[in-house]
């Protein structure tokens, strides 16, 4: 099985969304996840190649707190952020 860069990536990134979500509440890891899927047909590691998604569905949530998570996900995907498809990632989030 090869694995390339941009799985990898995308698996840093999906992590880092996950482990955020579930840092706040296993509830809202959940509730992102059944949000995702009803109005994208998408799963978290869909996000990565589509991060308006997420951005979406936390604004939907948390309205503004939602930046606090955004915070969150960046913070764990700090020393990854100078690849430019996670760097990518981040500012599309933060809008």
């Amino acid at each position: 099985m090869v694995i390339d860069d941009n799985s990898i990536k995308k698996l840093l990134v999906t992590l880092a969304v996950e482990k955020s979500l579930i840092d706040v509440t296993p509830n809202l890891y959940t509730k992102v996840s059944d949000m995702l899927s009803e109005k994208y047909e998408a799963e978290i590691s869909d996000t990565y190649d589509h991060p308006e998604y997420l951005r979406n569905i936390l604004k939907e949530v948390y309205g503004d707190a939602a930046d606090a998570l955004v915070d969150s996900i960046q913070e764990k995907l700090e020393e990854f952020s100078s690849h430019p498809k996670i760097s990518k990632f981040l500012d599309a989030i933060k809008q």
